[in-house]
């Protein structure tokens, strides 16, 4: 905290300055530059007759110029080019900013080595545009800049700064540059964009590389203050003490105001001539966070009001300060606006007059009266008779003074001429806002004595969390199922018809997760396609095709008993045989069957098993599982004899005893350390023995022993069949056991892979263990391709459709 030295200096309190922080400005900054270098990398490839064109049109309007003019420019900027480096970093130096200085290096260099690293394995393998007329006698080979320097003259070809130069500048730059005032930052985009349109001319290279650069270089020089972080750049009181100055107010106190002011830092601010005033400041950082907030919004919701951000952050300030204005000259009661200032160096203020009181989420519940609703009511509707919408009227922005009057406060979201749905957001934010604390019944009352039963009951589709505020969905997670009871009150206080929710979303988290789901299918199953005989397909024995798709079938109805049975609540078979359907559908865009357990476990609570006991019980499922699955490989082993050790050969007793010493030795290492000691103390034994007892309870009931393990066994034993069966349509050669020990062998080894589903590892480990058993390869690759298919692709379609109609019926 810190004070005045003497009285004459104003009282500033304040938390002391934050040390490093990550900016919201920089991720903007990010995101901005990731989607310059995916146009970049565009140019560079696939559009490069656009580069082309660019450059040819160049090319002919600067030939118009003489010789001698051209090769002077030329020399000048490579002049220039080659000193602004040693100057920028020399400067740094003389100013010791040795932090930033390392900051610039380090994106320099990482951009420099990534951009290589692009240009070498992908940029590299697409031809460059052939420009259709001679270079003119000024153009000279591309080259290093010190090269070309010192092999230019004048009159002769030049040269210009490479891509290695302007992808390390313009790194370097984008790091410094939260600390570069707008001027610096305007110069530095010039001299970047100079020195590329002078290569471009200087060497006749079509600009397909340097928008890659630029972008890549830019993004890379905001990823590094977003990891190694940079000081706050926030103003800070002296500056609100400097700014409040400028507009006429002597301050006397300046005390950093800890109320929610969301988009602002807020500040109690007295004068010396006895006046009070609430102050919120507002950075390039605040209008950073607000971008990306509107950004997200935008493309995830539609119909939700909201407009395009403001162009600068001063429009936004001046806005506010307009609808403020304009809902005190309608009659609203909110504070008296008394200045809006600038914060040197980019930051803005704006001042209302101090209210005595406090805001609905710090006041008891007793003190929400109906005479004090109905007021705060009254002041809602008399903005919509005036179609001023708040947008925010959450509990935080309505104020009740002292004397008992409610106050509408921050207009900094405010809507003029606001449209309809935006009206009808803000009946719902308050409703549902003052439901957290007072309850549906007289939430609901007193909105309907305030605006009318018709504009609630139009207001009640938007009373769902995609059209609440941040701290209203917060309060309703804290109250489960609110949403829905005052949904029901406002039908049986106004007659209306049960309410349907207004559709919101622009694009839904399923959308997202089919489509990609259905991209990495097609492209893991494309190179199977280019691998395989279609031919030899085709001469395929199709009579088995039935028996092959049924037992495809029957591994679902297996799968389902040995989730059902790994619970104590019963669960219906059919819709269980849908879930597993819709699981190996998530399964193929998730390693390591991750989505089907989700799944599972999502489903056996909307069944109404417990979270505990529905994750404990997936987790059993795939204990007796493996247990079923390592079991029979065991048998098939021992049945089959010597002929299993053309396929597994079992390691030597000595290598056996490396293995376990090496095992044991570093589970030893990891247990003495005491992080990993934790871990294994409050993860992975609680886990351990968790699952433990829950075997044990299985087992002890008869039934779910029988459908948990029972089930894993009809799964595998139907997954084996479907294997035989597409041996035996192109002329078999294998045994069931000899099929078993295929299967048991190749799906152990494909489930280590990373990909989906064991994509490329499973295929590969089965053809390998039949060709070992002597089957020919021209039958084994059709053969597991076909198995493939019905076990593993053709499920997809069912898996989507039994996602759905699991959502629609509320079990997933």
């Amino acid at each position: 905290m810190t004070t005045a030295k003497d009285r004459t200096d104003p009282v500033i309190e304040e938390p002391e300055q934050r040390g490093m922080m990550r900016h919201p400005s920089d991720l903007l900054r990010l995101l901005f530059a990731v989607f310059f270098t995916v146009i970049g990398f565009l140019l560079a490839t696939t559009l490069s007759e656009l580069s082309e064109a660019i450059t040819v049109e160049v090319i002919e309007g600067v030939d118009a110029l003489p010789n001698e003019v051209i090769v002077a420019g030329i020399l000048t900027v490579e002049l220039f080019a080659l000193f602004l480096p040693v100057f920028a970093v020399g400067y740094m130096m003389w100013l010791r900013r040795w932090r930033r200085l390392a900051l610039a290096l380090v994106a320099s260099v990482a951009a420099i080595g990534i951009l290589v690293l692009i240009e070498e394995f992908l940029v590299s393998r697409f031809s460059p545009p052939d420009l259709p007329f001679s270079p003119p006698s000024w153009v000279c080979p591309p080259g290093v800049i010190y090269d070309s320097i010192l092999s230019c003259v004048p009159g002769s070809q030049a040269g210009i700064a490479d891509l290695v130069y302007i992808t390390g500048g313009v790194a370097f730059f984008s790091a410094l540059a939260p600390w570069m005032t707008r001027a610096w930052r305007r110069f530095a985009w010039g001299t970047m964009l100079v020195v590329i349109a002078f290569r471009m001319i200087s060497s006749l290279e079509p600009p397909v590389d340097e928008f890659l650069a630029v972008g890549l270089a830019y993004a890379i020089g905001a990823a590094v203050l977003l990891v190694f972080g940079e000081p706050d750049r926030r103003p800070r009181g002296r500056d609100v003490v400097i700014a409040l100055a400028r507009s006429g107010f002597a301050v006397s106190h300046v005390k950093r105001a800890g109320v929610d002011a969301r988009g602002s830092v807020p500040y109690f601010v007295s004068t010396k001539g006895g006046r009070e005033l609430f102050v919120k400041v507002l950075s390039p950082e605040e209008r950073a966070a607000d971008i990306l907030f509107r950004i997200l919004r935008m493309f995830r919701l539609k119909g939700v009001g909201d407009e395009r951000p403001f162009s600068s952050l001063k429009r936004g300030i001046e806005h506010e300060a307009v609808a403020s204005l304009k809902a005190g000259s309608d009659g609203v009661r909110t504070p008296r606006l008394e200045a809006v200032a600038e914060v040197l160096p980019n930051s803005m203020l704006i001042a209302y007059e101090m209210i005595d009181g406090s805001s609905l989420d710090g006041v008891e519940p007793d003190e929400l009266t109906d005479d004090v609703l109905r007021g705060v009511w009254g002041q809602v509707e008399t903005l919509r008779n005036r179609r001023t919408a708040h947008r925010d009227l959450r509990l935080a922005n309505v104020f009740l003074g002292s004397d008992g009057a409610p106050w509408l406060i921050d207009f900094g979201f405010a809507e003029l001429a606001a449209t309809d749905g935006q009206l009808r957001s803000d009946i719902a934010e308050l409703t549902t806002s003052t439901a957290t604390v007072i309850g549906p019944q007289r939430a609901v009352a007193n909105a309907v004595a305030g605006v009318g039963p018709v504009a609630v009951a139009d207001a009640a589709q938007r009373i769902q969390p995609l059209a609440l505020s941040g701290a209203t969905r917060e309060a309703l997670k804290r109250q489960k199922g609110l949403d829905d009871e005052l949904r029901k009150e406002i039908e049986r206080q106004t007659g209306s018809e049960p309410v349907e929710l207004e559709d919101l979303e622009r694009v839904k988290t399923r959308t997202v997760l089919m489509t990609i789901g259905f991209a990495l299918a097609v492209y893991f199953l494309i190179p199977q396609l280019a691998q395989t005989d279609f031919g030899a397909v085709l001469n395929a024995n199709w009579l088995w095709a039935p028996a092959i798709l049924g037992a495809s079938v029957v591994t679902y109805v297996g799968a389902a008993y040995n989730v059902m049975g790994s619970v104590p609540d019963r669960v219906r078979l059919l819709p269980s045989v849908l879930a597993q359907f819709a699981g190996t559908f998530i399964n193929r865009i998730t390693p390591i069957k991750v989505g089907g357990m989700a799944t599972n476990v999502r489903y056996l609570q909307k069944n109404g098993v417990e979270s505990a006991v529905a994750i404990s019980g997936v987790g059993i499922s795939s204990v007796a599982t493996f247990i079923v699955h390592m079991s029979l490989l065991v048998l098939t082993v021992f049945f089959l004899g010597r002929n299993a050790g053309n396929f597994i050969s079992l390691p030597s007793g000595n290598t056996v005893l490396l293995v376990l010493v090496a095992v044991f030795g570093l589970s030893g290492l990891l247990l003495f350390l005491p992080f990993f000691r934790r871990i294994f103390t409050k993860k992975v034994w609680p886990l351990l023995k968790q699952s433990g007892r829950g075997l044990a309870q299985v087992a002890s009931t008869p039934a779910n022993a029988v459908m948990l393990f029972g089930g894993a066994f009809m799964m595998i034993a139907a997954y084996i069949a479907a294997l035989w069966f597409s041996l035996e349509a192109f002329g078999g050669g294998l045994g069931i056991a000899a099929a078993a020990l295929v299967f048991l062998g190749g799906q152990a080894l494909g489930q280590m892979a990373p990909t989906p589903g064991g994509i490329g590892a499973t295929e590969a480990a089965m053809i390998a263990a039949m060709t070992a058993l002597g089957v020919d390869a021209s039958v084994a690759v059709p053969s597991v391709f076909l198995y493939r298919i019905a076990t593993f692709w053709l499920p997809i379609v069912p898996g989507v459709f039994s996602l759905r109609k699991l959502e629609a019926d509320g079990l997933l």
